[in-house]
């Protein structure tokens, strides 16, 4: 089994494991009617990769191990999903291994496993499949609406209304 690390692929024998987490909100949670509010951003993928390094492959490990542990924001995988591939920006959350013993100088590594967390969803809901799903949609703006703010959608997106405070006007 074969994937790829930022345009290099690795054919080494591996064990790959897959969770989809369906991620929530901070404002989901137990509203006062006793109704659960799941607000859901997106499905983010985790991946379990368990490799084994036949003797020989040493050095190919040690390359890939140092590739794993680069402190960056993200790497881009190449892993299998259902029948196909699935790309993703992810970040290396662990890398664990357990030195085995030395064979003529060579360091021998076993256990060899890394975890791999998605940035980003690779399933979410669009506009319009939020809207026919009964969520209120949120303007997207380049700034955070503010509390008592009032936005209306329209065909050319949305726009702030100015509201006037039922307090200043004389009845």
């Amino acid at each position: 089994m074969s994937f790829t690390v930022d345009g290099v692929t690795w054919n080494m024998p591996c064990k790959i494991e897959r969770e989809a987490k369906m991620t929530a909100s901070e404002i989901s949670g137990m509203m006062l009617d006793k109704n659960y509010f799941n607000d859901v951003l997106g499905t983010f993928m985790v991946y379990d990769v368990t490799i084994v390094v036949p003797a020989g492959h040493e050095t190919e490990y040690s390359a890939l191990y140092e590739v794993l542990t680069d402190p960056v924001d993200a790497h881009m995988f190449v892993l299998p999903y259902n029948q196909g591939v699935i790309t993703l920006m992810a970040r290396v959350n662990t890398v664990s291994d357990e030195l085995w013993r030395q064979i003529r100088g060579v360091n021998v590594w076993r256990k060899i496993k890394f975890t791999v967390t998605a940035n980003h969803p690779s399933k979410e809901h669009s506009f319009d499949e939020a809207i026919r799903r009964g969520v209120s949609p949120m303007p997207d703006m380049e700034y955070e609406p503010q509390i008592g703010e009032v936005y209306r959608r329209t065909a050319d997106g949305w726009e702030k209304l100015e509201l006037v405070n039922g307090d200043d006007v004389a009845y």
